[in-house]
């Protein structure tokens, strides 16, 4: 679907539930990555969650999510999605999930790149944002190298296991964004 001449992403089919639920099973990352608590699943939840998604109608304003492979082979790397989508004001979020192995590789930046391509030329967004963890420093730096300007600091906003930690926000507006 969009690729980079190392990483592609494509949307998930029910087959990839094994390595969704391997990817998503994990309570430590979860709590880097989603604000929700963690609620244990098994392989088959997934499947069905996925094989539900590919029999219902695409939602033009619902998050898009994007599986992460390399495009040498077709291993699994992680996932990525454009969330929080505001069509009125056009603009969304975006976050990325890597396994352990694929991190420190440089892979974060090509999905950041192509996810960005895909809000701004596909979707027709002016804005995208970005939140991590202000302790995240890979993601940080993925996000800078990219083009986003750090825009500010929730304090103590999103729990990480052994308290609440501050959130740090970034932002690229189409006009400012290099292709």
């Amino acid at each position: 679907m969009f690729a980079t001449d190392r990483v592609r992403l494509r949307p998930p089919t029910p087959d990839d539930a094994p390595d969704l639920f391997r990817l998503h099973s994990d309570p430590e990352l979860h709590l880097i990555t989603d604000g929700d608590p963690f609620v244990p699943h098994h392989v088959g939840q997934v499947r069905a969650r996925l094989e539900k998604r590919a029999s219902e109608p695409a939602d033009g304003d619902g998050p898009v999510s994007l599986l992460v492979e390399t495009v040498a082979d077709g291993t699994f790397l992680g996932s990525s999605t454009l969330w929080g989508m505001n069509v009125f004001n056009r603009y969304a979020h975006l976050g990325i999930t890597l396994l352990p192995e694929a991190r420190g590789q440089g892979y974060g930046t090509d999905v950041i790149r192509l996810l960005c391509r895909y809000g701004f030329r596909n979707r027709n967004l002016r804005r995208l944002e970005l939140e991590t963890l202000a302790s995240n420093t890979a993601m940080r730096r993925t996000a800078e190298k990219c083009g986003f300007v750090h825009e500010g600091t929730h304090r103590e906003r999103e729990y990480d296991g052994d308290g609440f930690a501050d959130m740090v926000v970034y932002g690229l507006l189409r006009r400012d964004w290099t292709p």
